[in-house]
């Protein structure tokens, strides 16, 4: 079963939505605190500046004692209930719930079962202020009003604010899905244009209105790169396995010639012998051109060398060893410098077959006589190796051509010679897998010179030791 792809629109719109969700909710948190504040500020100054009328309003009677006088209709539903020092009720209205009196401070009670929000006023009352300083009365006035319709005003503004964020998101996440869409049609229009690439139709044109934004750049310089690289890569093994065929056709045709002529008449045991000779030479020829091949395959198809690690220098001394027969039948001289012990990312094996393949190609290119020189440096990351020759050199443009399959630009690398042109694309690939580099130029003196850069480790002990203590265990 396919999964189910997702779709960063709908992701983009959601998270919009969610971020618009989360700043309406805190908005109307905000609105109700304010709310709430402002309509309870409003409320409580009438209490307030009820609760201080009534204060005012109480008054001296015949009997020198105090009393409200209160004439002025009070709001409706209104509880309030006023004392003197001597716990005296001057005047009260409504059933006042037991309260902690505290002064001046604001409460709620529940009256009737309706909810109601109470102040206490605490004053004096001067009486006759002319007569040595006047008679001081400590009044009380506990003053309530029910609040229901504060929070009811509380929550209007609630819902109203509630109502408009929803019609806002529902409108935004129109908009959204209408603007998200535009915007991103660029990259459906990119999408397109690199759709239509194909194996007999590479080319790629980046749409005018994906070249115009910022962040649409690098993905379409990757397009180009990409199918640049693809495009390099396809044609080249197209040209390989063309020139595969033709390798193995040509081999092929040579040894069935080499029999057809044998079985075209009767002939001596001597000529059988020499006849089948030759063709168990072009057999040979053919298994060795099928065997690199085979051993390119693996190196490309390879992700890094894992943990393998080797001498470079040791790799070096055993590839001229198993060069020297050849030195000797050209009359050619090696000479080696002083190595490094240099530590690269490879198998033994690949490091020789490297080494080899350049020292034979060296060879391949050297007059009779002639020596090829092996020199490198060493460096805190890595090592270059440097193996020339005193040849005549390379063409001029032909540096990377030399590294591709079955390339051979001069008649030294020919059959004649035993060469099957895959030496040094084998070296490249071998570089290639673990990061390095390899180059040919005529040097300045004369002849080319094969230039090698490999990564280099400081850690070749310990994986050593690991991988010996892993074999034990």
């Amino acid at each position: 079963m396919r999964a189910a792809k997702h779709s960063i629109t709908r992701r983009l719109i959601f998270s919009v939505l969610v971020l618009e969700l989360l700043a309406g909710v805190a908005l109307i948190g905000a609105v109700a605190v304010n709310e709430w504040r402002v309509q309870y500020k409003a409320f409580d100054a009438n209490l307030r500046a009820t609760s201080n009328a009534l204060l005012g309003a109480v008054q001296e009677d015949l009997n020198d004692a105090v009393r409200l006088d209160w004439t002025e209709a009070l709001p409706k539903d209104s509880v309030l209930r006023v004392t003197d020092e001597h716990g005296r009720v001057l005047g009260s209205e409504g059933n006042v719930p037991t309260l902690q009196v505290q002064p001046n401070t604001f409460q709620a009670a529940t009256v009737n079962g309706r909810s109601y929000r109470f102040f206490t006023r605490a004053g004096e009352k001067i009486i006759d202020p002319d007569q040595s300083g006047g008679i001081r009365h400590r009044i009380t006035i506990v003053y309530g009003l029910p609040d229901g319709h504060v929070r009811r005003e509380v929550l209007e503004a609630i819902r109203f604010f509630v109502a408009c964020t929803a019609i806002l998101l529902g409108i935004t996440s129109l908009l959204l899905g209408w603007l998200v869409r535009r915007l991103l049609n660029p990259i459906h229009t990119l999408a397109n244009a690199a759709s239509e690439i194909t194996s007999t139709h590479w080319h790629f044109e980046p749409p005018s209105s994906a070249s115009k934004f910022a962040e649409l750049s690098p993905l379409t310089s990757a397009l180009e790169k990409t199918i640049g690289r693809l495009h390099r890569a396809f044609e080249q093994q197209k040209r390989f396995t063309s020139d595969a065929a033709h390798e193995l056709k040509t081999d092929l045709a040579i040894v069935k010639s080499s029999l057809q002529l044998l079985s075209m008449k009767t002939r001596t045991v001597a000529e059988y012998e020499s006849g089948l000779a030759i063709g168990l030479d072009d057999l040979t020829r053919l298994e060795r051109t099928v065997q690199k091949m085979l051993t390119l395959a693996r190196l490309e198809q390879r992700e890094g060398a894992g943990n393998q690690m080797c001498r470079i220098d040791e790799a070096l001394r055993v590839a001229v060893e198993q060069a020297l027969p050849l030195a000797n039948l050209r009359s050619n001289s090696i000479t080696i410098s002083t190595l490094p012990p240099a530590i690269v990312p490879l198998d033994s094996g690949d490091a020789t077959l490297l080494c080899s393949n350049i020292i034979l190609n060296a060879l391949q290119h050297s007059p009779e006589h002639g020596s090829v020189e092996i020199t490198a440096m060493a460096q805190e990351q890595q090592m270059q190796l440097f193996i020339r020759d005193h040849g005549e050199g390379i063409k001029e443009n032909e540096g990377l051509s030399l590294f591709e399959p079955f390339y051979r630009g001069d008649p030294s690398r020919s059959r004649k010679s035993g060469g099957t042109g895959l030496g040094l694309s084998i070296c490249r690939a071998i570089c290639d897998r673990v990061g390095g580099s390899i180059s040919i130029a005529n040097h300045a003196d004369g002849g080319a010179i094969v230039t090698v850069t490999l990564p280099t480790s400081t850690d070749f002990e310990s994986a050593r030791t690991r991988d010996l203590f892993q074999a034990l265990t």
